[in-house]
């Protein structure tokens, strides 16, 4: 996967495991729901890492080391920086989506 496939991915299971865990507060005893959240939790993780060892943290806690690598490079939420990647863009075609929106 690309950057871009990365982030989006990582973006819907992000979606799909609060939804989970909101839906495992009303049904704590469905235990297919349970499996299913730790299947996505899991693969959350592995995406989560993979995106931050290859391009940097996703947040400011997955800062690593002794240096405080987080001012480093553009945050996830600066679009143009980030390849038209971000929470505001559609299928990483930020130009397009922001021109709408002015």
């Amino acid at each position: 996967m690309n950057k871009a496939e990365l982030f989006r991915k990582i973006q819907q299971l992000s979606f799909v495991k609060t939804e989970l865990e909101l839906f495992l507060d009303t049904h704590p005893d469905c235990p297919a729901s349970l499996d299913y959240y730790h299947r996505i939790v899991d693969e959350y993780a592995m995406l989560l890492d993979e995106y931050e060892g290859k391009y940097g943290p996703l947040t400011a806690a997955a800062n690593q080391g002794a240096k405080w690598n987080w001012i480093k490079g553009p945050w996830p939420w600066q679009i143009e920086a980030n390849d038209g990647v971000g929470p505001d863009s559609i299928d990483g075609d930020c130009k397009t989506y922001m021109k709408g929106r002015k």
